[in-house]
């Protein structure tokens, strides 16, 4: 708020562009001129304002569609995003539960990580959105929100030049001297009296500040809701691909509880995870990292042999998995695949595999 030391009673008073040569007092009633310096500075201000476009101080169609029903349109968001973000919340706990439900632990880590991961990046990037939405929609009515009656009954006065305005569209009103667009919305003129500022010197920098401030405000909306909705996604597949990585390089010693056993497949000795079926039979799971040739399970017969396999006696046995060929180096849980397997090739390069789904014999899975 522009304003002089009134010459009566000391105490600050509102003054305004469009009339440098008066200033009106509400505490003291003194009506007249100002100090001589600062009716020179409130003229060198008023030629600031003219030096500029008068666009430059005005809302375009779109920004004043959208200062006039933000409240309804951002309602009109919150819906759209809740209903937008059903199903995905829907899948989402589908899988976890099939996750949580499953037999087979292997994998599940990796499955339920990336299931929320792709959750958080759909829900994030939602609320994102909304969040910058309504920030630069705040940002908008603060910087053209014109200055709050001094008293009830008064007019509400322009942000940038501090001229009395009209009643405008109900929402908008244009100043009549510096032709500036001031939304007079009374919750917004609400929200903003508190956080007045009294200027009571330098009335040419606080009138470039307040244009500058203007042209900030209302420039880039659309681009920074573009670039928040880009860079969510990507930001969460990042921190996923990363959680992975961490999860994958991280080595701890075998799971004992975890029994396994080689049974006769299409492709030779195949070691897979004893589980109990529900009509009380056995079955050997090969895993969700198995080869392509593998079934998911093999049933046992009743009475039949199991050679029981400790992943530590694989170390120094060659071995064929999905990713290849070559000798188990090494056994240890890993978070993501459960009880794994670092094998090398002939060619020097290695790889990890899943216990479970390694042949001790056969060809190569291709």
């Amino acid at each position: 708020m522009l304003a002089v030391h009134c010459p009566r009673c000391g105490r600050p008073a509102p003054v305004s562009l469009a009339s440098p040569d008066l200033v009106a007092c509400a505490a003291c009633h003194y009506r007249g001129p100002p100090p001589a310096e600062a009716a020179q500075g409130l003229r060198a201000a008023a030629h600031v304002v003219f030096q500029t476009d008068a666009r430059r101080r005005q809302l375009s169609d779109a920004l004043r569609r959208m200062v006039v029903a933000a409240s309804r349109r951002h309602a009109r968001l919150v819906v759209v995003f809740s209903l937008a973000s059903v199903p995905i919340t829907a899948l989402a706990a589908i899988i976890l539960l099939g996750v949580w439900v499953s037999p087979d632990p292997e994998g599940n880590l990796v499955t339920g990580g990336m299931v929320v991961a792709a959750w958080l990046g759909t829900v994030g990037t939602g609320a994102a959105v909304l969040a910058l939405v309504r920030r630069r929609q705040r940002r908008i009515e603060e910087a053209c929100a014109a200055r709050p009656p001094a008293a009830p009954g008064e007019p509400a006065a322009c942000h940038v030049c501090g001229a009395p305005l009209g009643g405008g569209d109900g929402a908008v009103a244009r100043c009549g001297f510096c032709a500036a667009d001031n939304l007079i919305a009374p919750a917004v003129l609400e929200r903003v009296r508190a956080r007045q500022v009294v200027i009571l010197r330098s009335f040419e920098q606080a009138v470039s500040a307040e244009l500058a401030s203007f042209g900030r405000a209302t420039s880039g909306a659309a681009a920074a809701v573009v670039a928040t909705a880009v860079v969510v996604p990507i930001a969460a597949f990042v921190l996923a691909i990363a959680a992975v990585l961490v999860g994958e390089s991280r080595r701890q010693p075998i799971d004992a509880t975890v029994r396994y056993a080689a049974v006769s497949t299409p492709v030779g000795q195949c070691i897979g995870k004893i589980v109990p079926k529900a009509d009380g039979g056995t079955a050997v799971r090969f895993g969700g990292f198995r080869r392509a040739e593998l079934p998911e399970e093999q049933a046992i017969a009743p009475g039949a042999p199991v050679e029981a396999v400790s992943p530590g006696a694989l170390v120094g046995r060659f071995v064929t998995a999905k990713q290849g060929a070559g000798v188990v180096e090494g056994v240890f849980l890993s978070p993501l695949k459960g009880n794994s397997a670092e094998v090398k090739r002939e060619d020097g390069t290695s790889f990890t595999s899943s216990v479970a789904g390694l042949c001790l014999s056969g060809v190569p899975s291709r």
